[in-house]
């Protein structure tokens, strides 16, 4: 008992020693000490690490708010690392030392004096210094564009890059622009530039995408990325640059950098934009009485005769059973317009610490039309999460979701659009259908089929306001890009650099469409097939890409050396399905599924699968960051060519030349600060818009006896060849007083071989009526840019003025096409009214536009002497009357000798008999202009007064030739189209002089395709005033907030053109002609917004 007691005590006294001496240790190992600088005091929040000789962190600690922290370190033989938002890191040794004073150095003067000296630009894939860019690019930042509210980026782009030429296909909700980055690349391909998002390219898979004949809504799915979540925009333009991507490069690259977290404690900001809308007045239109008088002159003057004209829809009698229907004033343009309002949400939070930041952010943007049946719904989320795993390895992961849903108005004719129908119907028709007292009911009216046989394109048109409001048209898509990004550091970079990075990426591109036409808007009978029509179409696609590149960045001994290599492997595929089925005379109207059990009309299916492969290679070189060099070398693979053809190179050079650092322009130093010479050369290409070109395809072709039979659809391609784009760019940059001005010029010429044309029509006795595609000309662009900028080029106290300025100007000329493509696209001249001869000749640019020359309305209809267009009888060079055989005067006619054989009489339009024959014909057609401007650009003024801030963006083109289809259908007089006041003008009886002809419905030949329709196009326009107030944060302190902003931006102020249509602002349609049909123009509107920071 006596030793088990001794035992007890025994390891009592080791328990209690070994206590002691843990403490002991826990006591040398733990240190204390304050964070503060000289400026702030105490340091709330700042991160103390304990690190190990590798950078590993092993412990960590954040201050309080008195600037105090303990930390137990693990070994005293590690450091500390202090580092906090602002301030310069430091690194100090542990050792034996147990408290610490540290004072923090404030960071942002030194990191102003770096980006000044060498403010880094990314060109895709490499981080150059600005003053070593060797290529044509333009970087705008997100800040430009502050407090706008706009459904896709390349509204707010417009007017802010030389040469990159931006058009809205329309006005109507999510309808997006046509975009072209120095000119045209193809005829009937794409023109539209490459977009990349993040490094990642950001594209929807194109099978059976045909670019000529593209709607507004496919142009505009190829960019949806949310304006907030974005931080800045490269412009890539000449072929050097754009050659990193390849074969997608041809049309230019625009590079999106999206928004990424910051260090700190977490931020929280919400914007809010109110927009108001309304359409701009457009053409004054005839009323519902004037329009009347006009159709009964139309059907008398053909035959002069009273019993053509007798038509009881235009008679006002009171005994007919539907005169309440025909005796109105009706306004349809007015019917179909409305305010349109737009609710832009948006909120974002960010942060994180020294290992981790991250973004997440959230929109929801909600716009109705200023066309009514309009409006759009865009729910989109964006998350961004960087993790240092430590000093050398960073894991990176992105994920995006965009969900939109677009109801639009329903297109009766596949293009026409609610407003342009608008223009066109009968004004004395009421909207509703009335009672006997002439007051409307609840009940659209419809033209019965009863009307007289004269007016059944009317009866083809539906009610508009029915239209929108009852049938219905929509597209909803969904897409989700999640992308996951890892980057090593195999040395230490402030050495040697050796980095890898590589990323994975996934695009789900979701979409549908669907229509349904109820019978309420047609009286047609149950048979028709668009009683109860439905139609529905279903697209699935997802792309995989995974880039893994090298960089390597040596350290020389000798600094005046710096050099940059890298190398990269890329590839991805792609899969999509589609489906289509339409069907009428559904059940009900309630149930607007094709499926529903109607009558099946169509069905088609299909699928889509594209592979591609790349590797590439880059480097770098610049001596004394004088001499630079840049060389690129990318070579692609595409399954969408056969064998032999499969793999394609793409080289590009740059170089420049900082003059200003060469002694002998040291006499230039007090006022000259940047003077740079870039030249440049590279190979990009393109390629076709379908897969599988080198297989032969069947399909079901009907049965064989009593087996199913199928067929080859096309010839296979074998030698079908990359379509390549040629550049060379000479550039030079300026700067002045420290770069306070700077403008760079760029001069370009650009050639495209092997366009690709898409079926193209061959011998039928292949068995094939057309190939798929062919290798078959060449195209030259030359052109120019002028970019501007004065910086703080008015300062007076807290008042400065910013100025910018970019020009361009592009010609394209068609150097060689082969003569069956001549001859497809070069038709014969129709001899119809509204017809434009459309060709392509060579060495002329492409979107030229050929037609008669228009001098007025003869006057009379017998021969009086006078000057041409007195009277319709034909004259020579020199004036003088020729006479025919018998020595009459001899008549002019049109298309002598043909079926279409017409003889001009008084009040006929006048057209320039160029070769003096008195026949107007094919011979007499001359060119009229091109689509094409001469030059466009923008001006902004940025005008900042402490915390208010005034930023004015105007954009322009000049030189450019609309035909302006709208009013050729409003003055023509030729069909039961509403038309213009103008025509109220028109020639009434011999001696009238007059610009507007007769009216003359279904007869002669007054509105031939002419120069009375081809308008000057050129513009300038105030697209945007935005202001924006900061209000001070000592002000708002004590609400909780950090940040408190307030905008106001007025669009589309004001347009200074000479253009009669609604918006000289029009889309390039068939071979790049510029036609305005009345569509939608872009509105004018108002934008309030505040942004909250808490």
């Amino acid at each position: 008992m006596k030793q088990f007691i001794n035992k007890i005590l025994i390891l009592f006294v080791v328990i209690s020693f070994a206590q002691k001496s843990f403490a002991q240790a826990d006591a040398d190992n733990m240190i204390r000490g304050k964070v503060y600088s000289e400026i702030d005091g105490p340091i709330l929040g700042a991160s103390i690490y304990e690190i190990d000789n590798t950078n590993r962190i092993l412990s960590s600690v954040a201050t309080d708010f008195n600037g105090n922290f303990s930390l137990k370190v693990k070994n005293r033989s590690n450091k500390l690392k202090i580092s906090y938002i602002g301030m310069k890191t430091k690194i100090i040794p542990i050792g034996g030392q147990r408290v610490f004073d540290i004072e923090l150095l404030d960071a942002t003067q030194f990191q102003e004096v770096v980006v000044k000296a060498k403010k880094v630009v990314s060109t895709g894939n490499l981080d150059i210094p600005e003053r070593e860019i060797s290529t044509a690019l333009q970087t705008i930042s997100a800040k430009e564009f502050e407090g706008l509210s706009v459904s896709s980026v390349d509204d707010a782009l417009q007017g802010q890059v030389a040469g990159l030429d931006i058009v809205a296909n329309s006005g109507d909700l999510g309808s997006g622009t046509s975009m072209r980055i120095r000119g045209i690349t193809s005829i009937t391909g794409s023109s539209e530039p490459l977009i990349v998002l993040n490094g990642v390219i950001f594209e929807t898979p194109t099978t059976n995408f045909d670019f000529a004949t593209a709607n507004q809504e496919q142009f505009a799915d190829l960019l949806s990325v949310n304006v907030d979540d974005i931080e800045s925009i490269t412009v890539l333009k000449d072929a050097a640059s754009t050659a990193v991507c390849g074969s997608r490069g041809a049309n230019g690259v625009i590079a999106i950098n999206m928004k990424k977290g910051l260090r700190g404690k977490t931020k929280v900001q919400y914007t809010y934009r109110f927009t108001g809308a309304m359409q701009p007045d457009g053409m004054k239109m005839l009323t519902g009485d004037d329009y009347t008088m006009l159709m009964k002159e139309a059907y008398f003057n053909p035959r002069q005769s009273d019993a053509t004209a007798n038509i009881r829809e235009f008679n006002y009698d009171k005994s007919f059973s539907e005169y309440e229907q025909y005796n109105n004033n009706t306004d349809w343009i007015k019917a179909v317009t409305q305010y349109g309002l737009t609710n832009d949400h948006y909120l974002q939070l960010s942060g994180g610490g020294e290992r981790a930041r991250f973004l997440v952010s959230g929109g929801y943007y909600n716009q109705t039309g200023t066309v009514i049946g309009q409006n759009l719904d865009r729910y989109s989320t964006r998350m961004n999460l960087d993790y240092n795993v430590s000093d050398r390895i960073r894991f990176t992961s992105e994920f995006s979701f965009t969900y939109t849903d677009n109801d639009q108005n329903y297109l009766q004719d596949g293009y026409t659009g609610l407003l342009a129908v608008a223009y066109r119907k009968m004004p004395n028709l009421s909207i509703y259908e009335q009672d006997a007292n002439g007051k409307d009911t609840e009940r659209y009216y419809k033209i019965l089929p009863t009307v007289s046989n004269q007016l059944s394109d009317q009866y083809n048109w539906f009610n508009p306001v029915a239209s929108a409001n009852l049938a219905k048209r929509n597209s909803k898509s969904l897409r989700i890009l999640p992308t996951f990004r890892l980057q090593y550091d195999f040395t230490n970079p402030e050495k040697t650099m050796l980095r890898y990075k590589g990323y994975v990426s996934f695009d789900v591109n979701n979409g549908s469409s669907s229509t349904f036409v109820p019978k309420e808007l047609t009286t047609s009978n149950w048979q028709s097939s668009n009683v109860n029509s439905a139609y529905t179409s279903d697209s699935r696609s997802l792309s995989v890409s995974t880039d893994h590149n090298l960089t390597f960045v040596p350290k020389f001994g000798n600094t005046d050396h710096s050099l940059l290599l890298y190398t990269s492997f890329q590839m991805g595929n792609s899969s999509s399905r589609y489906q289509e089925m339409s069907s009428y005379g559904n059940p009900s109207e309630n149930i607007t599924n094709p499926t529903a059990g109607g009558y099946i009309n169509s069905y088609r299916t299909g699928p889509g699968l594209g592979r591609w492969m790349a590797y590439m290679f880059m480097a770098h070189y610049a001596y004394k960051s004088k001499y630079i060099a840049d060389l690129t070398l990318r070579r692609d693979g595409s399954t969408k060519f056969g064998d032999d053809r499969k793999w394609g190179t793409f080289p590009g050079v740059s170089l420049a030349w900082n003059i200003m650092d060469e002694e002998f322009m040291d006499w230039s130093n007090d006022w000259l600060s940047t003077l740079k010479f870039r030249p440049s050369w590279g190979l990009t290409g393109n390629q076709p818009g379908y897969e599988n070109l080198f297989y032969s395809l069947y399909s079901e072709n009907g049965r064989y006896v009593d087996m199913p039979a199928i067929r080859p659809n096309n010839i296979q391609l074998t030698d079908l060849r990359w379509e390549k784009v040629t550049s060379f760019n000479y550039g030079i940059d300026f700067g002045f007083l420290e770069d306070k001005f700077a403008a760079d010029f760029n001069y370009y010429y650009k050639r495209t071989e092997d366009m690709l044309f898409p079926n193209l029509a061959i011998s039928s006795t292949s068995g094939f009526s057309a190939l798929s595609y062919q290798n078959a000309g060449t195209m030259d662009n030359v052109g120019w840019e002028l970019n501007l900028n004065a910086f703080k080029l008015v300062k007076a106290g807290d008042f400065s003025m910013d100025v910018r300025f970019n020009l361009s100007n592009y010609v394209n000329t068609i150097i060689d096409l082969k003569q069956s493509i001549l001859d497809s696209k070069n038709r014969e001249f129709s001899y119809n009214n509204g017809e434009y001869l459309t060709r392509i000749q060579l060495n002329n640019s492409f979107g030229s536009i050929y037609g008669f020359r228009y001098l007025g309305v003869y006057q009379y209809n017998d021969y009086v002497e006078g000057p041409v267009g007195t009277s319709p009888y034909a004259t020579d060079a020199n004036g003088q009357l020729i006479r025919d055989a018998q020595g009459e005067p001899l008549q002019m006619t049109f298309a002598a000798g043909k079926p279409s054989e017409y003889k001009f009489k008084g009040g006929d339009a006048v057209y320039e008999d160029i070769n003096h024959d008195g026949n107007i014909n094919e011979l007499d057609i001359v060119y009229l202009g091109n689509s094409n401007p001469l030059v466009n650009g923008g001006f902004g003024l940025k005008f900042n007064y402490r915390q208010l801030a005034v930023n004015i963006n105007t954009n322009f083109r000049l030189g450019n030739k609309i035909v302006n289809m709208g009013r050729m259908y409003a003055e023509n007089m030729y069909t039961n189209n509403n038309q213009a006041a103008s025509v109220n003008w028109r020639w009434r009886k011999n001696g009238d002089v007059t610009q507007i002809p007769r009216a003359m419905y279904q007869s002669g030949y007054n509105w031939l395709g002419s120069d009375r329709y081809v308008e000057d196009g050129s513009f300038w326009r105030i697209k945007n005033i935005q202001i924006n107030y900061a209000i001070p944060y000592k002000n708002i302190k004590f609400l909780g907030l950090s940040q408190l902003n307030m905008y106001l931006t007025i669009n589309n102020l004001l347009t200074f053109t000479r253009y009669s249509g609604v918006d000289p602002e029009v889309s390039y349609g068939a071979l790049g002609v510029s036609a305005d049909y009345n569509q939608t123009a872009r509105s004018k509107s108002f934008t309030a917004g505040i942004t909250v920071g808490f």
